[in-house]
């Protein structure tokens, strides 16, 4: 029998694969999509961590989740998402980048929200933790998923370190809470008393004062608890290319993590020694790719 001819497939050619960036190897990607760091993470508790994410920083790109919760596999990202669409949980929108490329942005739903304070609660983060609605602006959508992956790398860093992630305090939390502090005390005792109530604050959010009085506030907050329970915050900054070399400079003199956002100001913080895009410091944005990359 081994001596018969070699007859050719009749059915046809497989199409070309409408995923062509940054898919993983292997023909069952789902399944595959489940390993990471050679630990098994199953698919219900990436699609917990995911929605806690959205949740969290309130908008995050498709293609960001894809590749942060969900190991760059487009079929099981979109099977997560759909799911959260379907169940009333989730809504995507499609947002133009600042090169004009249009890119998907998720947030919640109202039920949204409520599921995914359950999960955060279940995963450890603090009663205080914030998850909410925003409201999405073309302008600012870049900005704000590059500092969803700011985050998931300092977050990753603090986990290979043993550590635990309590809380993620966006800047216009920080900047309300400091504001709020300062302004009751104006209206109760002036201006001196408003600054002095603004400095106490400042110091109990772990934000840094310049030699001006000026507090100064990142883009993201991350409270952590290391293997030992001792806490710490860890402050987060995406440069963009609109940065001074000054503003960097008193960024990262106050402790901050510096991130770029584009090639740009990846190259100034290479320039002032903070780092290159081999460390992780650079954070294409969304808006920057290719659109096929991005529509998944």
């Amino acid at each position: 029998m081994f001596d018969r001819p070699v007859e050719s497939d009749p059915r046809p050619a497989a199409p070309p694969s409408r995923y062509p960036h940054r898919m993983r190897d292997g023909h069952r990607r789902e399944y595959a999509a489940e390993r990471e760091r050679g630990s098994t993470i199953s698919f219900r508790e990436r699609c917990a961590r995911g929605l806690t994410d959205i949740g969290v920083h309130g908008a995050v790109s498709y293609r960001d989740l894809a590749e942060i919760r969900f190991g760059g596999h487009p079929y099981t990202t979109k099977r997560a998402v759909n799911g959260w669409i379907d169940d009333g949980l989730v809504q995507e929108t499609t947002i133009t980048g600042p090169n004009g490329n249009p890119f998907k942005v998720l947030t919640l739903t109202p039920l949204g929200v409520g599921k995914a304070r359950e999960h955060a609660a279940e995963r450890g983060m603090g009663r205080g933790q914030r998850i909410e609605i925003p409201r999405i602006r073309d302008a600012q959508a870049g900005h704000d998923t590059a500092v969803y992956r700011a985050c998931a790398r300092e977050r990753e860093r603090l986990r290979e370190q043993g550590a635990t992630v309590r809380r993620v305090r966006l800047d216009a939390e920080l900047k309300a809470a400091v504001a709020r502090a300062s302004e009751s005390e104006r209206r109760r005792r002036g201006k001196r008393a408003a600054a002095a109530e603004r400095h106490r604050v400042a110091g109990e959010l772990g934000l840094p004062v310049d030699d001006e009085g000026r507090v100064l506030h990142p883009d993201a907050q991350i409270e952590y608890e290391d293997a030992e329970g001792r806490t710490g915050r860890v402050n987060i900054e995406v440069a963009s290319g609109n940065y001074s070399q000054e503003t960097i400079k008193a960024k990262a003199a106050a402790g901050f993590a510096m991130h770029a956002s584009g090639p740009a100001a990846a190259g100034m913080l290479q320039k002032l020694g903070l780092g290159s895009g081999d460390d992780g410091s650079w954070l294409g944005r969304a808006g920057d790719r290719d659109p096929a990359s991005v529509e998944l």
